[in-house]
């Protein structure tokens, strides 16, 4: 953050447009989202000083964790530019009850997060990448690939390496060393365009301690979340959404059931 004098208000910003483009747009922010928390300080300094702490840190190539209130759930991102966003001010009411709330959230240093790309398709089965480059994929390709989960890919690679074994051992190992340099360089691009094949994309920016907690804050985001690996239990929408289909079938049954006082009944 600057170092200059800071004039403390009474109210957080509240974005009300995403320019197309902007480092928002790039990180997934929303109309509605509200800024709370810069650098794990609550950020009542207006949009003047706001643009000229993202601009400092832009300035010095440095990154800053930036909080994010949305729909009453608290969430973190990097940033590194200026949002390129619209905003309103909050009632001095919502700024105080935000206050409270974050001040019962767990506050994280820099080095205590990692970044986690999160992407969906239409039936809101997600897939969270960490944000970072893995050894294991450049030193044993299969390996990272199963922990991965991507299992097609995992039998093509080993089906290429069968077939190049059995014409020629050089052409092997050359196959093999240049499939490590390429996966430990191109491991993230692999990943993403992997989950794109598979009808995903790109909807979520944020940063946690882990992959578990990444998918306990996407759940509370998308309460219909859907993930392959996961701790967490099945989405509680799903079961009202059974609930509901049976109490219907039960509903249309007993409609059945019902004689019109116009319809004659033959027995």
């Amino acid at each position: 953050m600057s170092e200059k004098e800071k004039k403390e208000g009474n109210f957080l910003l509240k974005i009300t447009k995403v320019n197309s483009g902007s480092h928002a747009a790039r990180n997934f922010l929303r109309p509605d989202d509200i800024i709370v928390a810069l650098d794990n300080q609550f950020y009542t300094f207006g949009e003047k000083q706001l643009k000229s702490d993202l601009k400092e840190l832009k300035k010095n190539k440095e990154k800053a964790i930036l909080t994010i209130l949305r729909e009453e759930i608290f969430f973190n991102l990097f940033i590194e530019n200026s949002l390129g966003c619209k905003f309103v001010t909050t009632t001095v009411d919502e700024t105080t009850k935000i206050k409270s709330d974050y001040s019962m959230q767990e506050i994280n240093d820099f080095d205590q997060l990692k970044e986690f790309i999160g992407m969906r398709d239409v039936y809101r089965n997600y897939e969270i990448i960490e944000n970072s480059n893995s050894l294991s994929a450049g030193l044993f390709p299969p390996l990272w690939l199963a922990y991965s989960q991507k299992w097609w890919i995992l039998f093509l690679f080993v089906a290429i390496m069968a077939i190049s074994l059995s014409v020629n051992i050089f052409i092997f190992f050359l196959g093999w060393l240049l499939t490590c340099i390429y996966c430990y360089k191109a491991q993230l691009n692999l990943l993403f365009s992997f989950s794109m094949l598979e009808g995903k994309v790109f909807c979520f920016k944020l940063l946690s301690k882990s992959m578990d907690e990444a998918q306990k804050t996407i759940r509370k985001l998308d309460p219909k979340s859907k993930f392959k690996f996961t701790k967490l239990p099945k989405p509680l929408l799903e079961e009202v959404e059974k609930e509901t289909e049976e109490s219907d079938k039960k509903n249309n049954g007993d409609k059945q059931n019902i004689v019109d006082e116009k319809q004659t009944v033959i027995v």
